[in-house]
């Protein structure tokens, strides 16, 4: 019995060894690279012509690379909302094919979009790999939508706190209104 206890200990001895020693040299290692951030800046605002005014912004991507190994190269993209998907190419972000290293943010930018619309606008920002060869997958491709509201400032009707104030009111009068009755 004693040593049926002693081999099972050293087989798991053993064993766990082996899980520390292997274990790191046998996980798998790929780049993870997503979005972290997407960013819109007004640069200028152009005088009207007739009834349109022309924004121009730049619009900046910052990509990281989560993982343990340099990234495939990759290549971001903006999808003009002026434009239809289909006939329109989208148009690529500088710097082009670049590679990131394990835990490097890399920021790409458009520089000087002009645009004429207003309101709610959205903004497509994309990213995969720049060789046609290399398989698309969730760690080296994906998209953000970023929304822009370009123009007119969305009006509201009601006054922050207000409903608030209302409730308190209410009660406080509802605990007079107690105190007069006892």
């Amino acid at each position: 019995m004693k040593s049926k206890r002693t081999l099972f200990l050293l087989m798991f001895v053993i064993g766990l060894c082996f899980a520390m020693v292997l274990g790191p040299l046998c996980s798998a290692q790929h780049a993870v690279v997503s979005i972290k951030n997407v960013s819109v800046q007004l640069v200028e605002t152009r005088p009207p012509v007739g009834n349109k005014v022309i924004r121009v912004y730049n619009i900046i991507a910052v990509l990281q690379n989560s993982g343990d190994v340099k990234s495939d190269e990759i290549s971001v993209f903006f999808y003009d909302p002026e434009y239809n998907k289909t006939t329109t190419p989208p148009i690529k972000l500088t710097p082009f094919n670049v590679s990131l290293n394990p835990d490097e943010n890399k920021t790409f930018i458009l520089n000087n979009w002009p645009t004429p619309l207003t309101g709610d606008v959205l903004i497509n920002v994309s990213f995969k790999p720049s060789l046609s060869d290399v398989l698309k997958t969730q760690d080296n491709s994906g998209s953000y939508v970023y929304h822009l509201q370009i123009g007119a400032t969305r009006k509201t009707t009601s006054t922050p706190g207000f409903e608030v104030a209302v409730v308190l009111f209410a009660i406080l009068a509802l605990l007079v209104k107690k105190q007069i009755k006892k």
